[in-house]
């Protein structure tokens, strides 16, 4: 069942007022929470490459990075879902006995691509490893579009508040008033079914890809309501 926010009560939150210090008030918390199937995949890959030589050392991981971009798109990953999050150059060393001995240099570039046919995430995450990706993380499964839930998880945390603001009353033997107070704990809070890391090195054995179920993703509100009683 869907829960939204009324006309009324929105008013009423437009419209606080502010009570004098003599009269009373209760305060309630509700708490609101949706669940729904992902639509989309985010997962993190990287290459790196290392060399004595810098520029050589670029080029390999330049020659990694563009053999798994054409397998990402050729998978039908459009270049708006490709993204390279981050790309890093750094010395490596050694220290035997205590001296610093220079090993070369290593390249490391990250990108972030979005899965939208989550049927083929199995077979892309395979195939990204097969085409030299080194390290595949972060693996998780949202909803693209989710305001519409984050509005229905508030309605649920305002309709719960108001709920247990009508019972107290009852049980206190007084009326409800004006709302004086009204806050969001953070706002609606996704909840990602799902996260996984692959440590990918030397040959892939696509006997051991992992099932990778989607499972429900969750969002949650929490609200307090602050009411004036008579």
């Amino acid at each position: 069942m869907t829960f939204w926010v009324g006309a009324k009560f929105l008013n009423e939150i437009k419209n606080l007022t502010t009570p004098s210090p003599s009269s009373p008030t209760i305060s309630i918390t509700g708490n609101g929470k949706v669940l729904a199937k992902p639509d989309i995949g985010m997962v993190n890959l990287s290459v790196v490459s290392d060399s004595l030589d810098m520029s050589f050392a670029q080029d390999e991981a330049a020659e990694q990075i563009n053999k798994v971009i054409d397998f990402i798109k050729n998978s039908g990953i459009e270049d708006k879902d490709i993204k390279t999050t981050s790309y890093n150059i750094s010395t490596l060393y050694d220290y035997p006995k205590g001296n610093r001995k220079f090993l070369g240099y290593e390249v490391r570039q990250t990108v972030q691509i979005k899965i939208r046919d989550l049927k083929k995430a199995s077979a892309i995450i395979d195939g990204i490893a097969d085409f030299g990706a080194i390290e595949i993380s972060d693996l998780r499964f949202m909803i693209d579009d989710d305001e519409a839930l984050k509005q229905e998880a508030r309605a649920k945390a305002i309709a719960d508040a108001k709920t247990k603001a009508l019972v107290l009353a009852k049980t206190l033997g007084v009326r409800l008033g004006d709302i004086v107070s009204f806050n969001e704990f953070g706002g609606p809070v996704p909840f990602y079914g799902y996260a996984m890391e692959l440590e990918v090195g030397g040959d892939f054995d696509k006997s051991s890809a992992p099932s990778i179920p989607t499972g429900e993703n969750e969002i949650a509100s929490s609200v307090n309501i602050t009411f004036e009683i008579k």
